[in-house]
């Protein structure tokens, strides 16, 4: 009988709103990334979050990764800049980056602040989701998508010419 309930059951995914998307950096001020449904694995978490400490530490740029498998609307950029917007991300200097994975959607989405859009215009960002994400994704690898991303987002804030040159280059860092 359980085995039948179960059956019978449907089971989804919580639909998340803006305002119910975890902020980890209230509970600690080291962590960047919010991750509740736990697509990620621990140890990307990890290093995800040392990335956006190093660049918020450095006073280059405040950031925010959220993994999700699915929200309450059928618009993720609006959803994401709702989000980090209400989060404060890069309020003080204008210097906010915000990625976004949504699962269900099968969508990522770059949310940047005018003070980084000078170097991370949405025609780079879309370059670093088709070169670097898009691959690692298709290969079901969310981990190494996410932390791929970053490591090359922290690579262009930080003014790495060779990455603008990599990026031309078809699934740029799959070495690692």
């Amino acid at each position: 009988i359980l085995l039948l309930l179960v059956a019978i059951s449907p089971i989804h995914a919580r639909e998340y709103r803006v305002k119910d998307v975890p902020n980890v950096q209230l509970e600690n001020r080291y962590r960047f990334t919010s991750n509740p449904d736990g697509i990620l694995e621990d140890w990307a978490v990890a290093q995800i979050d040392s990335i956006c400490y190093d660049l918020r530490h450095r006073g280059i740029a405040q950031t925010a990764v959220v993994a999700l498998r699915e929200i309450d609307t059928d618009d993720v950029f609006e959803f994401a800049y709702e989000l980090f917007s209400s989060w404060g991300v890069g309020s003080k200097s204008n210097s906010g980056i915000g990625v976004i994975l949504v699962e269900e959607a099968r969508e990522i989405r770059f949310v940047t602040g005018y003070g980084v859009e000078r170097v991370l215009p949405d025609a780079i960002c879309k370059r670093v989701e088709n070169r670097v994400m898009v691959p690692r994704l298709k290969q079901g690898d969310w981990d190494g998508a996410m932390l791929a991303t970053m490591k090359v987002l922290d690579g262009i804030i930080r003014g790495d010419e060779s990455i603008n040159k990599e990026l031309e280059e078809e699934n740029i860092g799959n070495s690692g």
